[in-house]
């Protein structure tokens, strides 16, 4: 009896220590990311890819979905201590941690973002973008936008009340359809086409950029004139 009162201090030590490791100090809600789109951009062995993170409401959750050139993968969205954790193959071998930070005025940004992919390690986060839905420039069938091409001579030109666009190196018109804001999955020539849009600066001012990732290595950089 007297090792067992003995004991009591350690267990509820063990069990405090327990307690404290498994408490949730978030300062945000999920529900809160629902107007929020967020982006990043990969460097890995084989060259670089896009992916595009958007939110929806299901009854009580908020859901994320994950898009890429030849990926969509959905899940409910848990927030921990201002972090979010996606598994793009629901797997475990790659998965992006998103850590959240919020201002007086209730805006988000990101405090950190992380890649770890098992299977290439080499795999890192090139850039990492956070926007608001109502700040992106994705009305791509109502203002026929134009973009410079900022890797080379061919630009691309959307057309007005259609869901076609023109890239300058080819003589076709490609068809894309909308998946979310900014964000689209097309065809052009046959091939397969995956775009986003972020904002960042660029000699001095932010502007918008669109980001393609079709089967080359590379993903294409065009900047909205």
């Amino acid at each position: 009896m007297k090792n067992i009162f003995k004991m009591l201090p350690i267990l509820f030590l063990v069990i405090m220590t327990s307690c404290k490791k498994d408490k949730d100090n978030s300062t945000i809600a999920a529900s809160e990311l629902s107007t929020y789109q967020l982006a990043v951009t990969l460097k890995k062995q084989t060259g670089t890819d896009l992916r595009v993170f958007y939110f929806t409401q299901n009854g009580n959750e908020i859901i994320a979905t994950l898009e890429g050139l030849n990926v969509k993968k959905t899940q409910t969205v848990i927030i921990k201590n201002d972090s979010f954790t996606f598994d793009e193959l629901g797997d475990g071998n790659i998965t992006y941690k998103f850590s959240f930070a919020k201002d007086v005025n209730g805006n988000l940004s990101f405090k950190s973002v992380s890649v770890t992919n098992k299977a290439d390690i080499t795999m890192s986060i090139d850039g990492s973008y956070i926007s608001k839905l109502s700040d992106i420039k994705g009305d791509f069938d109502i203002h026929g936008y134009t973009y410079e091409n900022m890797n080379g001579p061919y630009g691309l030109t959307f057309i007005k009340n259609t869901n076609n666009w023109r890239w300058d190196s080819s003589a076709n018109k490609g068809t894309y359809t909308k998946i979310s804001r900014g964000a689209w999955k097309g065809m052009l020539d046959g091939k397969a086409y995956f775009a986003l849009t972020i904002e960042e600066n660029y000699k001095g001012i932010m502007r918008p950029f669109l980001l393609i990732k079709g089967e080359d290595a590379n993903f294409y950089k065009f900047g909205l004139v």
